[in-house]
């Protein structure tokens, strides 16, 4: 029987301009603003090495607490976002509960000391439900936290909720004046990966009446997943820790161990914690267990233990107003900080809130992919020499590989011959194509506990998550016979059951074909990644896609006979990527 629990639905929540708040934007600190005094000759050596990572195209992680907000910090932070200089945020939820309120009210920080006595902190009303239900929506298609905040404060989805009838404030639906100055915002319009960290219970969403726990839970660990997926490639780049105590070097310490047993030694990181906290001189070194530093978790898991295989770890102490800003000077002025073009729209300073909202379908095709450096793919010579040296599909691997590796869907549609192709690269995918793939072992252990689970659990084979659209003729039909438009069976299936993330792969040899078009509208719309396998003219389905393989022919039964050869080489590429090679997790069993 489970234990009594509270009844959150009875919370009493009140408008929140009834609230004083304790920082406003009139405390902001500017790019611009001098920095203050600030002596210590190790920050100069940070800063160097972030100029050296990014220079190498190499990452620059920024995990902090909610306190870097609340010291007005967020401008000089989106400065170096829109000069390429940060590729990935991380927070605690403090952090985004301040930044939400600042993009809505252009304040936050209400004063706890006074507000706890009366049962009133944490409150109120327009703050948990925006944000509970960008959560609970985000969550509904498969984002992260920090992608569905951003999205929340970019794309206006607050019209489909309607306003309380309390008749003040800004009200639940209101829009974001003050978005320019938010981080969620701008890593979300700038595609930079901002992943949340929350403990159930430490933020004051958590308290409101809307909140969806396991929403919650599947938003948080979304992100844990992507932000694994960064440190994956950190080799040569750099971690920042700004005075996040325990989420910080805790999340981060088991992404690290994530990181390295799925195969990517990470040898020579840069590690980098500021804090108030002062250490003593010989930081580097473990403390005894006499000494309180002996508890402070950043000293172990950010400057000592991470570094243990090479690299170099720091520890920064002072102020934030204080560290952040000059270390900000120093990078900025070590030349790496070009503004970022291209892939974003282009903001002055404080000039984000002219720029329009970026659409799914623009976002979609993974934030980290300008700034993340992928592992040559791996290949054989007979298959290369098949196909010849194609550029694009070295683009095309990358766009499946990290769809893969985040635990994305590949939807393939195609008609006729097409559609063979389509059931055929499903076949390649979902089950050995050239190489074993013997399923982990924990599976193998619960399969072996169950009748007849030994035997099942020597023939399975993992599988790169793979659908044929259109191959349940039952849903085909329905969707035939039911809609008024034509050529809709591809577009339904893949709204049904895609989400942010996936990728679609359309095959036609014309380009043309209606019902492949469909899916390629809805796959934008969604969000997600689209190849095209065609031919060598120009089509609707060349100009929409992210990546294009042309065949080099334009004869339909030509085109088809080089599409084998191309999706051939991109299966055996992604097999070798997910699949290939001495995993170190294997030479321990040894």
């Amino acid at each position: 029987m489970p234990y009594p629990s509270v009844d959150l639905s009875r919370i009493r929540t009140y408008p929140v301009v009834r609230r004083e708040n304790l920082v406003a934007l009139d405390d902001f600190i500017l790019p611009a603003t001098p920095a203050p005094p600030f002596d210590n000759p190790e920050l100069a050596e940070v800063a160097e090495r972030i100029v050296a990572a990014r220079r190498a195209g190499r990452p620059v992680i920024w995990m902090f607490g909610g306190h870097v907000v609340k010291c007005g910090l967020a401008p000089v932070l989106i400065d170096l976002m829109e000069r390429g200089l940060v590729t990935h945020l991380a927070s605690n939820g403090a952090a985004t509960i301040h930044d939400f309120e600042i993009a809505m009210l252009g304040h936050t920080s209400e004063d706890v000391a006074k507000s706890i006595e009366n049962g009133s902190f944490g409150m109120a009303e327009e703050t948990g439900a925006n944000m509970n239900r960008a959560i609970r929506q985000g969550a509904r298609d498969g984002l992260g936290m920090g992608e569905a905040l951003g999205r929340w404060l970019a794309e206006d989805l607050t019209s489909n909720s309607p306003p309380p009838s309390t008749g003040e404030g800004p009200g639940v639906g209101a829009d974001f004046p003050h978005r320019a100055h938010s981080l969620l915002y701008n890593a979300y319009r700038l595609r930079i990966p901002y992943t949340v960290h929350v403990a159930i219970g430490t933020d004051i969403i958590h308290q409101h009446p809307e909140c969806d726990f396991a929403a919650t839970g599947f938003a948080t660990g979304q992100d844990f997943k992507i932000y694994c997926a960064s440190v994956c490639d950190l080799e040569g780049g750099v971690f920042c820790n700004f005075g996040s105590s325990v989420l910080g070097p805790e999340v981060f310490l088991k992404a690290l161990s994530i990181a390295r047993n799925l195969g990517h030694p990470l040898r020579e990181i840069t590690t980098a914690n500021f804090d108030l906290v002062p250490l003593e001189p010989d930081y580097r070194q473990p403390a005894s267990r006499d000494r309180p530093e002996y508890y402070y978790r950043p000293k172990k898991n950010i400057v000592i233990r991470p570094v243990s295989l090479g690299g170099r770890g720091y520890h920064i102490a002072g102020d934030h107003r204080a560290t952040i800003p000059n270390l900000a000077r120093l990078v900025v002025s070590g030349g790496a900080g070009e503004q970022r073009s291209g892939g974003a729209e282009e903001q002055g300073s404080g000039g984000a809130e002219e720029q329009g909202s970026r659409g799914a379908g623009e976002r979609g095709r993974g934030g980290a992919q300008e700034i993340r450096e992928i592992r040559n793919p791996q290949y054989s010579t007979g298959t290369m020499s098949a196909i010849g040296n194609l550029p694009e599909l070295s683009a095309a691997f990358r766009l499946l590989s990290q769809a893969f590796r985040t635990g994305g869907t590949l939807f393939i549609c195609g008609n006729g011959g097409s559609f063979a192709d389509a059931l055929h690269i499903a076949g390649e995918l979902d089950k050995s194509f050239l190489l074993p793939r013997p399923i982990p072992e924990g599976h193998r252990l619960r399969l072996a506990a169950m009748e007849g689970g030994e035997v099942l659990a020597g023939a399975l084979q993992r599988g790169l998550r793979t659908v044929a659209l259109g191959a349940n003729p039952s849903l085909a039909s329905a969707v035939e016979n039911d809609s008024p438009q034509r050529g809709m069976g591809f577009a339904q299936e893949l709204y049904a059951l895609a989400r942010p993330g996936d990728v679609l792969l359309a095959i036609s040899t014309s380009g043309r074909a209606a019902n492949v078009l469909n899916a390629v509208s809805v796959a934008k719309a969604l969000g997600l990644g689209v190849l095209a396998l065609t031919g060598q003219r120009e089509s609707r389905l060349s100009a929409e896609a992210d990546v294009v393989l042309r065949a080099p022919a334009t004869e339909t039964a030509e085109v088809q006979g080089w599409h084998i050869r191309m999706y051939h080489a991109l299966c055996e590429m992604l097999e070798r990527d997910a699949f290939g090679g001495d995993h170190p997790i294997d030479r321990i069993s040894d």
